[in-house]
């Protein structure tokens, strides 16, 4: 009996007989819809106690940048691995089947998630033939790439505060947006309306250019998805729940204009208090974040817009308004993009298949916290990314 080869991603491999051959996907992509996009793969493969996974760092499955997952479609054995880098950084990467990391198929998993310490043996490199994006492919490197895509879902995001800044630094405006990203700093007073606060540094950060989530506010603020920004980095130690900044902040490399290549890295800066040997701690960071991370930073309730636990970090409104699920299903809440799913030019049956299996899974894991369904929405956007939002 023949074993039919898979092009790329859907590699047959044999273990022994036709029986226990397992055909292995990788994905690529956004970092913002990561979250839900694992959950998505453990439902697809058999939900949880069932799928089998590993995955790297300390955040868990949903803030993780490698995973691999082992579990069954239609009863035949299926891997899949997930290499999360940032969206225009994915479309990049799928449209020209560049080889990125990805852990081993065969590092250890079980159901309940193995973490894994990312030893360098259980890394290689292979090409992604999947990419979510949290901006359409127009906002990227490969605007007139081959690659398909549809989108799968609505994916806000929130501007949030550094824990050591004022109280009344609680709303981005796209004016205050603009100022802020075009110099890397700003006093507090400018924010707060407070005199008092002028001798407050509040400091750009965020993700770097091949981040969506970046593209998408830079696109939504007016500011312009390809405008170079002013973002500062820092150096700190300790863990991330009681670790103090330390070292003078300084501007990433070229000229400002890098950024984080996740939101963890984002986290990291607006979750810690100031340290007192640099500008006597008056200083603090501002930034944007995707909703899962926004509310694992701030304990942000969208529901009521309360806070409770969090990790020290402030919620922002942005122009006036507060973040919930009905403040985007009615429009008054604009900060947030369409959740777009690719696949390769030349996508094998076989591909489009799994391709459509997962974009059917994607509904049932998205929840406030993570992603908000496209048929829940009252108003649509028009004119792709950063483009007007108006009634059905």
């Amino acid at each position: 009996m023949k074993l039919k080869s898979m092009l790329a991603l859907g590699v047959l491999v044999a273990t022994g007989s036709l029986a226990h051959s397992q055909t292995t996907y990788n994905i690529t992509g956004a970092t913002a819809f990561r979250a839900a996009a694992n959950q998505a793969i453990i439902a697809l493969l058999g939900g949880n106690g069932v799928t089998e996974y590993a995955y790297t760092g300390t955040a868990g499955i949903n803030g993780t940048n490698r995973a691999v997952f082992k579990g069954t479609i239609g009863g035949s054995p299926v891997i899949v691995r997930a290499s999360w880098s940032g969206s225009t950084q994915g479309i990049l990467d799928l449209a020209d089947q560049t080889s990125i990391q990805f852990l081993k198929s065969t590092v250890t998993t079980s159901t309940g998630g193995t973490v894994n310490a990312g030893a360098a043996g259980d890394f290689e490199t292979a090409v992604a033939r999947f990419s979510f994006s949290d901006v359409d492919k127009l906002l990227s490197s490969r605007p007139n790439s081959a690659i398909q895509g549809e989108g799968v879902g609505v994916v806000p995001f929130m501007f949030v505060a550094g824990e050591s800044a004022p109280v009344g630094v609680n709303n981005m405006t796209d004016q205050l947006h603009a100022a802020l990203w075009s110099t890397g700093e700003l006093p507090a007073s400018l924010f707060t309306g407070n005199p008092a606060n002028a001798g407050f540094t509040l400091l750009a950060t965020g993700r770097n250019n091949g981040s969506g989530t970046r593209a998408a506010v830079l696109a939504e603020t007016q500011y312009g998805a390809f405008t170079n920004v002013v973002q500062f980095n820092q150096t700190f130690s300790g863990d991330r729940v009681t670790g103090l900044l330390t070292g003078v902040p300084t501007l990433f490399a070229p000229g400002g204009n890098g950024g984080h290549s996740s939101n963890s890295g984002v986290r990291d800066l607006v979750t810690r208090p100031s340290s007192a040997s640099f500008a006597g701690g008056q200083y603090s960071f501002v930034s944007y974040l995707t909703i899962s991370d926004a509310v694992a930073a701030t304990g942000y309730d969208q529901a009521t817009g309360t806070i409770s636990g969090g990790e020290g970090a402030k919620p922002m409104t942005y122009n006036g308004v507060r973040y919930s699920e009905a403040n985007v299903h009615n429009g008054s809440y604009t900060l947030w993009s369409y959740q777009q799913l690719y696949r390769a030019a030349d996508a094998t049956p076989t591909e489009d298949t799994f391709f459509n299996n997962l974009k059917g899974e994607i509904d049932g894991v998205l929840t406030p916290v993570l992603g908000l369904k496209t048929s829940d929405m009252n108003v649509e956007r028009t004119g792709g990314d950063g483009g007007p939002v108006s009634p059905l």
